[in-house]
């Protein structure tokens, strides 16, 4: 058989087979129009499950009559005219297929209204007729657009013999409409099937209202079991709602992700959310509805004909920034839980309830009553009761209160896990162990670097493909970063990460190498000072729960690399506690 030009009728069947899978494809493509349209109202109506027939309204800007046959046909669109808006895409269609695609399986009727004159035009299509065979109607319609497909696949039965379950077809029709109006809350939706209401959203006018669609779209969902995020790094916005990570029951199989508003399918953001709540609890039963927003230009559209999945230029970058912002939320709730569930021992203080500690008002009071006690009793309160079950374990922590006093004073208690009172000169100090030991790292970390000695690495052989730009900022730096322990082995199209440096071990290695090496790529010229404050705030800070030993051991080493600390503390590690005012309101 001669190679040869296919027919149009031809082509056009296949390539809308691309397209127009299924009903709800037909359902997707319309509301994407709509939207792009500037509709505030979108109603559709279908019959037997979209097979029989499909109807959209809305009062979007609509087409003029000029332009009527040109939206039926290929590669015609009003989005995009050029390469170049291909990196700028900031609507849903682009391709110019839909409705062609439509048109060619389907009995489709197109009328739409330009100006509010209540005057428009309709056209009338079936089995992909040429453009001169249909006329141009004038009817009476409303500013926007009518869609009315019927008999979809009727030209092509054997499509229909795939759709062995119609009830499943409409499942996936109320599913992709949940999808779309989940994104946008500023316009009324509405469906109906079969002459029944199945569901109606009104539009949203708050921000802070958001939360209700959700309710009118899942139903009773509880509130109380979502967090609510937000999250910006330079051109990066991440926001939405996450289920809580500790709730054993599971909530209704809530997962959709947004980027620029099209919900989309991409393994990268998930795993980076499962290892976010993986880090808190090992939860399969996850829920979210997440909407990522970033600049046009950094992620790739047209990979796929459906437009649902998409392409990162820079995928490390969107790792990290979600994986962190998913976990700084996980993290503060998990901080929040524990300090309300392990407070002081209730026996020993028995006028004061638990969420009375904890009120503003009441914190000062309750705190140097606390203290009251100590002086009294003779005895030390952690905040974590299960380490002062036993008397042994109290008289062995007197042992080094007494024992030990240098010129921060005595240490009186461990507050919070990561914080101690400290009792110097009449005065009461809160010292932050984290930031302690993260300062005494750093000063050692500064000590070897002068000193020009390598901190001790660990071998990890990892091979790493860069682009252009980002290799030439390592190979220029090469020496620096060895100087912290990174050996890095150029090769002509990729670099092999031979060692890092040993206090990275413990940690998260990927997510923290892909940190690291982001801040070195924004940096492009790399000084050592900015390298030790990059590790003295990404990775000398831990939070982990101090015991009276290791508080006690820190405060030795603090005293010995900074003797004059008290002259000038940093904000952040030392903070002096105003006693006046709990003094005023025990004043008898």
């Amino acid at each position: 058989m001669p190679i040869q030009i296919l027919p149009s009728n031809l082509s056009s069947q296949i390539s809308s087979g691309e397209i127009i899978e299924r009903p709800v494809s037909v359902i997707k493509e319309l509301m994407e129009n709509s939207i792009d349209a500037g509709s505030k109202n979108i109603n559709i109506e279908i019959e037997k499950n979209g097979l029989q027939s499909i109807v959209l309204q809305d009062d979007g800007c609509g087409i003029c009559k000029e332009e009527l046959l040109l939206a039926i046909s290929h590669h015609a669109t009003s989005k995009i005219s050029s390469l170049s808006d291909l990196d700028d895409l900031r609507t849903f269609g682009f391709r110019g297929e839909a409705l062609a695609s439509i048109r060619a399986v389907s009995r489709l009727t197109l009328i739409s209204s330009y100006q509010s004159n209540d005057l428009g035009w309709k056209i009338y299509s079936e089995n992909f007729m040429d453009n001169q065979d249909i006329i141009l109607q004038p009817i009476a319609h409303p500013k926007g657009t009518t869609i009315i497909v019927e008999n979809l696949f009727y030209n092509i039965p054997v499509r229909l013999k795939f759709i062995k379950n119609e009830k499943l077809e409409f499942l996936k029709i109320c599913e992709i409409f949940r999808k779309i109006a989940l994104s946008h809350f500023h316009i009324n939706f509405s469906l109906k099937h079969n002459k029944k209401l199945i569901a109606k959203y009104n539009a949203i006018k708050k921000k802070s209202d958001k939360i209700h669609r959700l309710q009118d779209i899942f139903g009773k969902i509880d509130i109380n079991k979502m967090i609510k995020i937000k999250s910006k790094i330079n051109n990066l916005l991440l926001c939405g709602w996450i289920s809580l990570p500790h709730f054993p029951e599971r909530l209704e199989n809530i997962r959709y992700i947004y980027v620029n508003n099209r919900c989309i399918r991409n393994n990268l953001i998930l795993n980076a959310i499962r290892s976010a709540y993986s880090k808190i609890e090992a939860n399969k039963n996850i829920s979210f509805i997440l909407y990522l927003t970033m600049p046009c230009n950094k992620i790739i559209t047209y990979i796929h004909p459906t437009k649902n999945k998409i392409k990162f230029n820079n995928s490390n970058e969107i790792y990290v920034f979600i994986y962190e912002s998913i976990l700084f939320y996980l993290e503060k709730l998990k901080n929040k839980i524990f300090l309300k569930n392990t407070l002081f021992n209730k026996n020993d203080f028995q006028v004061y309830e638990k969420k009375e500690l904890y009120s503003s008002e009441s914190f000062y009071l309750n705190f140097f009553i606390l203290i009251s006690s100590y002086f009294s009793k003779n005895k030390i309160f952690s905040k974590n009761i299960n380490t002062i079950k036993k008397k042994d374990k109290i008289c062995k922590y007197d042992t080094y209160l007494k024992e030990y006093s240098c010129c921060f004073g005595r240490l009186l208690i461990i507050i919070r896990n990561y914080y101690g009172l400290i009792y110097h000169n009449d005065n009461f100090l809160l010292i932050s162990f984290p930031v302690a030991k993260g300062i005494i790292k750093k000063k050692k970390l500064i000590n070897n670097i002068q000193k020009k000695i390598i901190p001790e690495s660990f071998l990890t052989n990892i091979k790493i493909n860069f682009k252009n730009q980002e290799y030439m900022i390592l190979l220029k730096n090469k020496e620096v970063l060895l100087k912290f322990g990174f050996k890095l082995i150029f090769k002509k199209k990729y670099i092999i990460l031979n060692s890092i440096p040993s206090f990275f071990q413990k940690k998260n290695i990927d997510i923290l190498i892909s940190k690291f090496f982001l801040f070195l790529f924004f940096k492009k010229i790399i000084l050592v000072e900015d390298v030790i404050n990059w590790f003295y705030i990404n990775v000398f800070i831990e939070l982990k729960n101090w015991n009276y030993p290791n508080a006690i051991s820190i405060l030795l080493e603090l005293e010995y690399y900074y003797p004059l600390l008290l002259k000038n503390p940093p904000a952040k590690l030392l903070q002096k506690v105003n006693i006046n005012t709990a003094l005023c309101m025990l004043k008898i």
